[in-house]
């Protein structure tokens, strides 16, 4: 039986990233300079987290979340103003220096505090083990306002946890009431092993929604079932087991080793919040709202139906028993109705990615990574490349037409009904039911459409920014108005970009609308050093898309 019971997410995000980071060392030293009239004396303080999570290295650099690497705290105890005072920090070998606000006066008796969020380089990942780091920081003042700039130079020593490690909670014991939520202060940042938009990820869920018979998960609640028990017989075929944990593994003392989905699927096992992760990861790569629910020594995954809003817990560590998906359910509603009765607290994926809490950039795998793992894509073993068939969507799959010699049309045949026109050397592929991806030959341009039921624009721009920042960063530059096919006003967003693996920067431009029924996200984008020429190419290919009135 499917129940519909309200998730609760028991503390804020804004809340509990306070306490992010909260167990700190700190380092005090006076610094005085004379000058005529007074002398003013800059008293300094810094604290720093024992430690920084690599896994989760792109939350750092988000100031909304509060997520800080360094807190300095200036006081100036002297008898005259000390001016220019300006802090600059760095990650010793993890990011360049940056710069902290400036303070043009700081009069005897002031202090001012500023917080270092560092802009960590994605080399952190290649961290295996706990490595010795240092937050360095260097203080610039003057004596007046048109004085030569003097500096104070410092470091602290700090942890850099391997790319695993997690830590669920930084409230020192001295500190900590010895609560269930103060032992998962951290509990948002697993929001960054989720990983819906890993190629591995998107691959093998896809190869269990076609066991499932291509089910269009996100389009009405039975096929959400279908796609979710197709998902799940495939991981069954494939052997993925539930390893227990260790006995520490829950005292959130320690940091301890969470894989990725990824890691899932090479190793074919996980411990319970392995799975719970890895599962979850699957369905949302379908469209499908997931959560992870903690509880006293446990945690399961729980997926959203589309339509209906029912909530499906699955208990992750049946796959240990290669059980069916309604008997893992069936279990997985024992887990959720212990676990309503608390001590619980709800990872709510969506709302924590949205919000900045995102997966770190992961080292690009090669194409048969299937073979090499021995990944089995259909129920009876065979691969992919066996069947004839591919993991997502080709142009055979679609109303594609020629037109001409040079250009083709897609069209969407089903609801909602659109069409584009796009060159023929272009390749189409879909990701899900309701995703389309147009790229250029040399891959460095690309034309997304994506569209979801009863679904906002303004949440089709988060959802796009929130890829976006999987797998680098953007600036929004302009925010006009434009109606498509003269009957719905869309948000158009142009972009500069910038992917973390390659340092290449871009263009990209986003137009966000609803049909009252669909909203959609239609995205272009190019790495292209001639950014005009192809952004041309691209807007002209914008030019042709259209929407019927559905």
């Amino acid at each position: 039986m499917i129940h519909n019971i309200p998730i609760k997410t028991i503390v804020s995000i804004a809340l509990v990233l306070v306490a992010l980071g909260s167990f700190y060392l700190y380092f005090t030293s006076p610094v005085s300079a004379s000058a005529g009239g007074g002398t003013p004396k800059l008293e300094y303080k810094i604290l720093a987290p024992a430690n920084i999570l690599s896994g989760a290295y792109k939350v750092y650099g988000k100031e909304p979340l509060g997520t800080w690497a360094a807190k300095l705290i200036i006081t100036n105890s002297g008898t005259a103003p000390a001016y220019n005072v300006r802090p600059n920090y760095i990650v010793e070998g993890y990011s360049g220096w940056a710069e902290g606000k400036s303070y043009p006066i700081l009069l005897p008796g002031s202090t001012v505090v500023d917080l270092y969020y560092p802009l960590l380089s994605d080399t952190i990942m290649k961290l295996t083990t706990s490595t010795p780091s240092k937050v360095k920081y260097k203080i610039t003042y003057s004596e007046t306002k048109e004085g030569a700039l003097k500096e104070i130079s410092e470091s602290k020593n700090i942890e850099i946890l391997g790319g695993h490690d997690f830590v669920f909670t930084s409230i020192p014991p001295e500190k900590s009431t010895g609560s269930f939520y103060d032992a998962f202060s951290n509990y948002p940042l697993l929001a960054s092993w989720i990983t819906p938009t890993d190629p591995v990820v998107m691959k093998f869920a896809d190869a269990g929604n076609k066991v499932a018979g291509g089910a269009a998960a996100k389009l009405s609640d039975e096929d959400a079932i279908k796609s979710l028990n197709g998902m799940w017989s495939l991981s069954v075929a494939n052997g993925i087991s539930y390893k227990t944990e260790p006995d520490a593994f829950w005292t959130g003392q320690f940091s301890q080793y969470l894989k990725y989905p990824r890691d899932v699927l090479k190793d074919k096992a996980g411990t319970c919040i392995d799975t719970a992760i890895f599962f979850a990861s699957l369905a949302m790569s379908q469209g499908l709202e997931s959560y992870v629910i903690l509880m006293t020594g446990h945690a399961f995954p729980v997926v959203k139906l589309p339509i209906s809003g029912n909530l499906i817990p699955i208990e992750s560590t049946q796959l240990n028993n290669k059980t069916t998906f309604e008997d893992a359910v069936k279990s997985g509603e024992e887990s959720f109705n212990k676990a309503m009765k608390g001590p619980y607290l709800v990872i709510d994926i969506k709302s924590f990615q949205i919000s900045g809490i995102t997966p770190p950039q992961l080292e690009a795998l090669p194409e048969d990574v299937f073979k090499q793992w021995n990944v089995k894509e259909t129920l009876d073993g065979t691969t992919a490349a066996e069947t004839g068939d591919t993991a997502t969507g080709t142009e055979s799959d679609y109303a594609t037409d020629i037109v001409g010699a040079n250009l083709k049309v897609y069209s969407n045949t089903t609801t909602p009904e659109w069409a584009i026109t796009y060159p023929s050397n272009w390749s189409l592929k879909k990701n899900g039911a309701t995703e389309i991806i147009l790229t250029s030959p040399d891959t460095k341009s690309e034309v997304l459409v994506s569209w979801l039921p009863s679904e906002t624009k303004e949440n089709m721009r988060n959802y796009i920014e929130a890829a976006i920042t999987t797998i680098g960063s953007f600036d929004a530059l302009t925010i006009t108005q434009q109606k498509i096919s003269n009957l719905y006003d869309a948000d158009v967003v142009t972009y500069n970009t910038s992917i973390y693996s390659t340092g290449e920067t871009g263009r990209a431009v986003g137009k966000y609308f609803s049909t009252g029924t669909y909203a959609f996200a239609f995205f272009y984008d190019t790495l292209n050093p001639n950014v005009q020429a192809s952004m041309n190419e691209l807007n002209d290919i914008a030019a042709t898309f259209v929407v019927g009135g559905n």
